[in-house]
């Protein structure tokens, strides 16, 4: 366990993992909307 913690690898994939979920947070864009539901309209017949 100890020589897991103070492996490179383990640092390196923990710091880009924070700035992987930092980037998706910050370039999200603030006025997307998702809706469940299509808002096409389809004709009457």
């Amino acid at each position: 366990m100890r020589g897991i913690i103070k492996s490179s690898f383990l640092w390196q994939f923990a710091a880009g993992f924070a700035l992987g979920a930092l980037g998706m947070v910050t370039l999200t864009p603030a006025d997307t909307v998702t809706s469940p539901f299509a808002t096409t309209t389809q004709p009457v017949r």
